[in-house]
Parts: C-alpha cells; sequence; structure tokens
C-alpha cells in the first residue's frame, strides 16, 4: 500500500521566463515521501489560450502520446507560438505554499487558482478555486439538471445505464469522460478550461472549489478565453479538437430501431409499416439480432439477405444502420473470420496474470478485446469493417459496449474457471512482457474496483500503456478506425453514433445517450444532456425517444416524440423485453403527435442542417437560452435551464416534460418572440423579459416560439416520406425585429454526402436571406454568403408569412421579374402568396435571375 500525503510546495531555486513560456521547478518540502518533483510549464499559446502543465522531472508518467493517431489529428497543441502584443490574462505565482493564479486582464477577475497539488504514482490530485456557481459540463451524467452542483462525481467511461447522478457519492458516471467546464465568471464573460487526462478520476465540488483526484496521467490545463458570448469561449475548445465532423444530411431525419428484429424481411416490414401509416423516415437500424450468434462482423444469412438491405436501401429508399460492439467472442475459433483476422494479426489484448489473451464476456459469450495501440489493429479493424460493408451495404454503423464493457469483473477465467474451447486447436500463447502484478491503488475513483464491468486497471495495451491511464481513451480509438474504414470504404462523410466518447471524438462519431429508461426524469434530465455535448463537441446527439428500458405509455411516448423531434438526432429505440413502441402501435393520439411533430421537423430540416454548415465544424447548435441572452439573470433558473433550448438563435422550444401537465409557465427573454406556426407574438423588443403561461395537449406541435429578426425557409411536407423527397420550393417565416430580418439556407439543388463535400467547404453552399423594412418598404433578398452573388441552383420562394406587421395593411410587390402577387389579412399576419413568376412555379433565386430583389410597399 502506498501511503500519500499531503506536503506543501515550495518554489525551486529557479524561474526561466520568456514571452511565451513561464518554467518552474517544484520539489516537495520533504525528500522522504512518495510524491514526484515537478516541473511546471505555463505556455502563452495565444491572446486567448493557455496551456498549463505540471509533470515529473523525469516524465514517468503517463503522456498522450501526440505522435500517434487519432491524437495527432486532433489536439492542436501549440508547441512554438508566437508572441502577441496582448494577451487577454496574466499568470501570477504564489510562492510558498505554490498556488498558480491567472487573471483576466481587462477585469482583474481571478478566474482560477490552482494549488493543493499532490502528484504520485498512484495517486494524484489538485484544487481549482473558481469565480462563480455558473459551472456547466463535467460529463457524462444522468443528473436531472444542466447546471453543474455541488457534490462528488465521477468521469469513468461506464456501462451503468439507470444510475441517476444526485452528487452525494461517487460511481454514477456513465459512458463517456469529458474533463472540461465551462465558466461564467463575475463579469458576465466566460471561459472553457479542460483537464487533459484520460484516466478514472472523482471531481469534488464544494463552495468554490473544484478537486480532482485521479490515477494516473500528467496534470495539464488548457484554457480558453472568450467574452461576453459563450459561443467564442466554445468554439476555441472546438478548434483545439479539431473540430467537430459534419453528419450527412439524410441523418437529420427520423430514425427507427428496435432489439430485437429478427430479420430482413422484418426490417422491410418496419419500413413498410411507417410509410402505410404515413410517419416519414430515413433510417432503419439493427441491434445485435442481425449477427450470427451475436459475433461481431458476422451476418446470420440464413435470416439477413444482403437482397434485402439493397431493397431497403435503393427500392424502398430508407437508409440501413447496423450495431458493431468490440468484444470478438472465441467460441467459434477460427471458423470466424473476425476471431481468425485478429488471432493472425496479433491484436487482441492480453491477460496481466497469464501473459495470454485475455478473456472477457460480452454479448457472444467468452470474447477478446481488440488493442487499438496495437500498430496492426487498423488494419485489422478497417479489414473487418469493409467485410461488414460487403455482406450489409451499410449506410453508417453504430458502434456500442466501447466503455468497453465486460460482463465480468476484469478477467473472466480467474473468476468462473477456464471455459471449454469449441475447437481442437489452441490459440492460448504467452507474451510474458504483458504480465503484470496487481495494482493497490490508495485511492479508488468511483469507490468501485476499477474493474468492475470492465477491463483491469494493471492490463497493459500495447507499448505498455496500462489500461489505467487509458481506459477512457476505448471509444475514441475505435471511433477514428472506424471512421477512417469509412473513408476507405469511399463514404465522403461517415456516419457514426457512438456510445463512449473522450474530447475529440467529435471529430469523427456522433453520440446517443445511452440505454436510457422510459421514464419522465430520463425525457427531462435529456434536454441538459444534449446541451452537454453541444459544448464537449458532439452537436449531433440525442436521447433514444419513448425510452429504451422498460415499457413506455402513450402519454409519455406523445410528450417524448414533442421533445425528440427537435433533437439533432432523432431515434426511437427499445429493449427486447419492452413492449412496442413504434409510434403507430401506441394509440391514435402517439400516432397523431408523431406524425405532426415528425412533419414540422422535415419541413425545417433543410434549415436546421444549414444551422451545422454555417457552424463550419466549431460550436453549438442545441443550446441554453442564455447563449442569446447573456445578461438576463433569470435564465440561470433551474427551471429554465433544464427545460427550455435554443435551436440556433432562431428558434426556442419550451417543451412539457412533467407528468400530467398540459400547461407550463415559461419564461421569455427581451425581445420579439412569435408562436412559431401560428404567428401570434408574445411580447414585443419593448417589453421586459417575461413569463408565459403555454398550453401544449399531448396530440398537440411542440410548443415553438421564433424570435423577432429571424427568418426560417419552411417547406410543405404533405407528400414527403423521407428527405430525399423534399424539393427547392419554400415558403419564407419572416419575424420582424427590432432590426432586419436574417436567416440562412443551403444552396443546393441535391444533398448527397458528395455533393455537401464537393460544393460546401468553407461556407461555400450557404445562402444569407435577408429582409429589411424601413417606413413604408421593405426588401425581400437571398444572396450567396461567400461571394453576395446569386444562388448556384435554382431556390423558389411562393408564399411570404411576415410576423410583427398589423393584418389591417395593404401591400403591395413590385419587380421585373414577377407577374403576380396575391395579399391576405385573414391571419394574424400578412400572408404574401401567389408569388408566381411567368412559368407559374414561383419566385426564382438562381444563377439565370442573378441577385433577385422583391420589393414590397406597404400602405
Amino acid at each position: 500500500m502506498l501511503l500519500i500525503l499531503y506536503i506543501p510546495l515550495i518554489l525551486a531555486s529557479y524561474l526561466y521566463e520568456n514571452s511565451t513560456l513561464i518554467t518552474q521547478t517544484l520539489f516537495y518540502e520533504r525528500e522522504d515521501n512518495p510524491m514526484y518533483n515537478l516541473s511546471v510549464f505555463a505556455t502563452y499559446e495565444s491572446y486567448n489560450q493557455l496551456d498549463i502543465k505540471i509533470e515529473d522531472l523525469e516524465k514517468r508518467q503517463f503522456h498522450m502520446p501526440s505522435d500517434m493517431e487519432p491524437f495527432k489529428s486532433i489536439y492542436n497543441d501549440i508547441i512554438n507560438p508566437i508572441a502577441c502584443s496582448h494577451y487577454d490574462y496574466e499568470t501570477r505565482i504564489d510562492e510558498s505554499p505554490f498556488k498558480f493564479n491567472v487573471i483576466r486582464a481587462d477585469t482583474e477577475e481571478t478566474m482560477l487558482s490552482l494549488y493543493d497539488i499532490i502528484v504520485s504514482e498512484l495517486y494524484s490530485e489538485f484544487t481549482i478555486k473558481i469565480p462563480t456557481k455558473y459551472l456547466f459540463g463535467l460529463g457524462e451524467r444522468n443528473q436531472k439538471g444542466f447546471r453543474f452542483k455541488e457534490g462528488i462525481y465521477t468521469l469513468m467511461a461506464k456501462d451503468v445505464p439507470q444510475l441517476l447522478e444526485d452528487g452525494k457519492q461517487p460511481g454514477k458516471g456513465v459512458y463517456s469522460s469529458h474533463p472540461v467546464y465551462l465558466m461564467r465568471e463575475r463579469s458576465g464573460k466566460y471561459h472553457v478550461l479542460f483537464f487533459k487526462n484520460s484516466s478514472p478520476m472523482d471531481v469534488i465540488y464544494k463552495d468554490d472549489k473544484l478537486t480532482f483526484k485521479y490515477i494516473g496521467g500528467i496534470l495539464q490545463l488548457k484554457l480558453f478565453l472568450g467574452d461576453y458570448d459563450p459561443e467564442t469561449a466554445i468554439k476555441l475548445y472546438h478548434s483545439y479538437l479539431g473540430g467537430w465532423a459534419l453528419h450527412p444530411f439524410w441523418t437529420m431525419g427520423y430514425h427507427h430501431s428496435r432489439w430485437p428484429i429478427k430479420s430482413s424481411q422484418k426490417l422491410k416490414e418496419y419500413v413498410y409499416k411507417h410509410k402505410e401509416h404515413d410517419i416519414p423516415l430515413d433510417t432503419i437500424w439493427s441491434d445485435i439480432d442481425y449477427m450470427n450468434d451475436r459475433q461481431i462482423f458476422s451476418v446470420d444469412e440464413m435470416r439477413f439477405h444482403k437482397s434485402d438491405f439493397e431493397e431497403i436501401q435503393n427500392q424502398l429508399g430508407v437508409n440501413y444502420i447496423p450495431i458493431i460492439d468490440v468484444a470478438v467472442g472465441v467460441k467459434y475459433g477460427k471458423q470466424d473470420k473476425g476471431f481468425r483476422e485478429g488471432i493472425n494479426l496479433d491484436i487482441f489484448l492480453r491477460s496481466p496474470n497469464t501473459g495470454q489473451r485475455f478473456r472477457g464476456k460480452v454479448w457472444p459469450g467468452s470474447s477478446y478485446f481488440p488493442d487499438f495501440f496495437h500498430p496492426n489493429c487498423s488494419t485489422y479493424w478497417r479489414t473487418m469493417i469493409k467485410h461488414l460493408y460487403q455482406s450489409t451495404n451499410f449506410s453508417g454503423l453504430w458502434i456500442d459496449m466501447n466503455e468497453p464493457t465486460n460482463f465480468c469483473d476484469g478477467e473472466c477465467d480467474l473468476q468462473q474457471g477456464r471455459d471449454k474451447w469449441n475447437s481442437t486447436m489452441d490459440y492460448t500463447d504467452v507474451n510474458e512482457t504483458y504480465k503484470n502484478n496487481h495494482i493497490f491503488f490508495p485511492y479508488i475513483p468511483g469507490v468501485s474496483p476499477l474493474e468492475k464491468m470492465t477491463l483491469p486497471p494493471n492490463l497493459y495495451h500495447y507499448g505498455k500503456y496500462l489500461h489505467k491511464d487509458v481506459h477512457n481513451l476505448y471509444g475514441l480509438q475505435e471511433s477514428y478506425e472506424t471512421y477512417q474504414a469509412q473513408k476507405e470504404i469511399g463514404k465522403p462523410l461517415p456516419f457514426i453514433i457512438s456510445r463512449s466518447t473522450f474530447p475529440g471524438s467529435g471529430h469523427f462519431t456522433q453520440h446517443w445517450e445511452g440505454d436510457n429508461e422510459a421514464s419522465y426524469t430520463f425525457m427531462y434530465l435529456s434536454v441538459g444532456s444534449t446541451m452537454q455535448f453541444n459544448i464537449f463537441g458532439i452537436p449531433m446527439v440525442g436521447a433514444d425517444v419513448c425510452g429504451f428500458l422498460d415499457n413506455t405509455t402513450p402519454k409519455l411516448c406523445a410528450r417524448w416524440v414533442q421533445l425528440g423531434s427537435l433533437y439533432p438526432f432523432f431515434r426511437n429505440h427499445n429493449n427486447d423485453r419492452a413492449k412496442d413502441q413504434e409510434f403507430y402501435s401506441l394509440g391514435d393520439d402517439v400516432l397523431l403527435a408523431a406524425r405532426r411533430n415528425i412533419k414540422l421537423r422535415y419541413s425545417i430540416i433543410k434549415w436546421y442542417y444549414s444551422l451545422f454548415l454555417r457552424s463550419n465544424h466549431t460550436g453549438t447548435i442545441f443550446r441554453p437560452v442564455f447563449f442569446e441572452f447573456n445578461d438576463d439573470v433569470n435564465l440561470f433558473k433551474d427551471e429554465v435551464l433544464d427545460t427550455q433550448f435554443l435551436i440556433g438563435d432562431e428558434l426556442m422550444a419550451t417543451p412539457i416534460l412533467v407528468e400530467g401537465q398540459t400547461i407550463r409557465k415559461a419564461y421569455f427573454p427581451k425581445a420579439y418572440w412569435y408562436h412559431f406556426l401560428s404567428g401570434s407574438r408574445l411580447q414585443k423588443y419593448e417589453d421586459p423579459g417575461q413569463e408565459h403561461f403555454v398550453m401544449c395537449k399531448y396530440t398537440d406541435y411542440v410548443p415553438l416560439y421564433i424570435k423577432g429578426g429571424s427568418i426560417i425557409l419552411q417547406q410543405n411536407i404533405t407528400q414527403v416520406k423521407s428527405v430525399k423527397d423534399l424539393k427547392n420550393h419554400f415558403y419564407a417565416v419572416i419575424a420582424i425585429g427590432e432590426k432586419d430580418s436574417f436567416g440562412t439556407m443551403i444552396d443546393l439543388d441535391e444533398f448527397s454526402d458528395q455533393k455537401i463535400v464537393e460544393k460546401c467547404d468553407q461556407l461555400n453552399c450557404i445562402l444569407n436571406v435577408n429582409f429589411s423594412k424601413q417606413d413604408n418598404q421593405a426588401e425581400f433578398t437571398i444572396v450567396r454568403a461567400d461571394n453576395g452573388g446569386p444562388a448556384s441552383y435554382p431556390l423558389f420562394i411562393s408564399r411570404l408569412k411576415i410576423y410583427g406587421l398589423p393584418p389591417s395593411q395593404t401591400i403591395k410587390c413590385s419587380s421585373n421579374k414577377i407577374v403576380e402577387c396575391s395579399y391576405s389579412n385573414e391571419n394574424t399576419f400578412p400572408y404574401i402568396s401567389n408569388i408566381q413568376l411567368n412559368e407559374g412555379i414561383g419566385l426564382e433565386f438562381g444563377e439565370t435571375t442573378g441577385v433577385f430583389k422583391l420589393t414590397l410597399q406597404f400602405s
């Protein structure tokens, strides 16, 4: 047992400083202690980015290998920064005991103080003093609340789906580790702090202090300074991670999954049922039932036929995504290709006890685990994914159980006795270099044994990396190899949904929020989780609507489809023990709610996708309301933080998330706000922020409001069965604000992955939509964002809905292109329809017509 004592640090005999680097050496006051003496490096990477690194002098601690993938693709550390004329921060050092302070230069506010540092072989800790309680991040957690509250929390990728986090005891973190937070300072400015460490850790939050307790790796903090807009700091962090990957357009549609769907014929039946019930569907998914005896990379060809996969995708126009776990079953030995290739390339992890291949247990039974640090693992993983593609022609991939999950606590053979092989051959050759003694930890993050439902901490990966140091990287490494495999197959925009993630995963993958529960609690907390992952750099995210575990109810499912239709990633999935929860199987109310809200999603889906394109790989999409109204303190109340959200900066949703409610209070910050569908105005810009009652029945559309100054191009979706049916015909919803109104749209005629990659680089396919009004005249224009020129492809506008003008006004349209323009004041807003060209197809914006301006005259 290693005894850990706290001994205050004192400064060493020298301090080196230049324009971009401060280097300092720290010694503990006593030499007869188990803790390391330290080097401190503070690198001024840019005027708004600071790197703090504290490591032992002999570099015995784990360093994330920056010279190998995926790490060199994502972490943009600045090795030799260029000195800036000014910095937004200052650093000050207290000498004894040691404290490292970072102060914002203009406000003189201390953003963080780093102190009480302990660094040793098996246990380290440090404390950060923070300026306010407005702290967001540090996940992944099933916590009913977006703001990070006082308590003790564990960051370790684990498959513990139904644990609700309350902060009262550690060990309740779930599938991912993201040791990063967004902080609102007293001045109202924001910064992001990333603790770049992949070992399991506990975070203790009390009063104004965060204490991190961890068991491996160096202490490296990356600080990103923003301004009064939270997006500024978040975009800096996302840029450091290499930015997030853009997903294909079709993935914005509705996804359906079920465990089990036991044949490809059943898959087709689900597709037909959705068409029959007039529910748009873009993707059908398979859980582990498509496999041969649950063995990854295999297909049970007796039940799942390649011809059916081709029919689903080609004739029925629906995409197909199968699941892949990580563990390879040993039951069939070399008869199985995944097993055989792994043995030949020697890429399976080995036991620290015997040097033989490590044996765990997952869905196929006794299983081996790939070692993604092994240089042959890239060849193995990509070969096997190509093999699966040949059998299924998949559209994307779902990677699961990659924390990694193991149904034994550590090595199965040691607990249960050796399994009998279903083979006469022996593949248990010994490699002595992988043997390692059991590790006795003086502190265990999460309380439970570290090997519980996963791999043992003393297991070596290739390169002598201990699992205790790299556990949280496993899902990231698998995501990278899966992404590269899809690239090699020829997919321009790989689509991967991963359960386990780590900072940088968003460069390759998207995320779903795991095996949630069919309950109002899990529906409620999904709002905060989805906003969290937008901060983490994985904006294409969502929870399984209606819940995965346990039986849903019609009322819960109706509420969840209202909310879920606005998630970036929208999927219905449930388990093999629960009753059917297809929207058409739960009664007329659920079916009506599903039809309405899914079609509402499809009507704005091109606009929704434009938010990802215009963000250009950084920033958030599904966002807290305070991101747009930072000076409104009411938006930091839990009842607002947890239950309201923005999509972009144009739409605000106020879903009902509490059982039995049909009316709720919602807070509207100071702005013009209009009901998105009816056009009725809730408040004017002159009004202060205020609460309004929102009513929503189970069959209604989700309560959705458009902010004044916004334009959204919406589509008629009467005959739409999938995104492939969406044409370039729109009507414009224009919400009058205190200034001109603005929106975006995509300048494409079709939305294939290849077309998006070719045409949308550097925002080349974004159109700016503008509506400017002065006195009795207004102009409506659409121009390219990059050069102000006309749209590259025909775009047709047949109607304008103008919110915020008196309906009694008379409006005349004028343009040398327009033949006819009808006006109606029967609604609560002016409604301009029948805008037609000579061809009678609507107002065309495109290269053949030039930059077209529609002028409106009011009287």
